[in-house]
């Protein structure tokens, strides 16, 4: 099909997460006050290392492109198409990675745009190599 084929990386994926629940944690070293050793943080955003923060962002992410008009395969959730008669668009997400497939530089540029207006995004470029596979 000749499809433009790219890869980005989120940054600090798992940071971008809501919470669905109240979480709380022990206030930080050397951020207690004195007198205030009793007071707990919670939480506004998902932090790494908790069992919550995978899903969280995964939720975020589906957010996202169900704005973006994209539509998410029922064999493989980590997979979404974006068709009309002018383009193609696919991506496939492993956890904060994304390869990009496009039909036209345009819509790929559109789609990176738009990634980066959301998220602290890297671009990675044309995919060579994924997850050790060499492309």
């Amino acid at each position: 099909m000749d499809l433009e084929t790219h890869q980005m990386d989120v940054k600090t994926a798992f940071l971008n997460g809501e919470l669905e629940e109240d979480i709380y944690m022990d206030q930080l070293q050397g951020f207690v006050q004195d007198g205030k050793e009793h007071l707990v943080c919670k939480l506004k955003k998902s932090l790494y290392g908790l069992k919550q923060s995978p899903r969280a962002w995964y939720q975020r992410i589906d957010m996202f492109f169900t704005h973006k008009g994209f539509f998410r395969s029922q064999a493989d959730h980590s997979l979404y198409f974006k068709q009309t008669g002018e383009y193609l668009l696919i991506v496939i997400i492993y956890v904060d990675d994304l390869i990009i497939l496009a039909s036209n530089v345009s819509i790929l540029k559109w789609l990176k745009s738009s990634f980066e207006d959301e998220f602290e995004m890297s671009d990675l470029g044309e995919l060579h190599y994924c997850l050790g596979v060499e492309f």
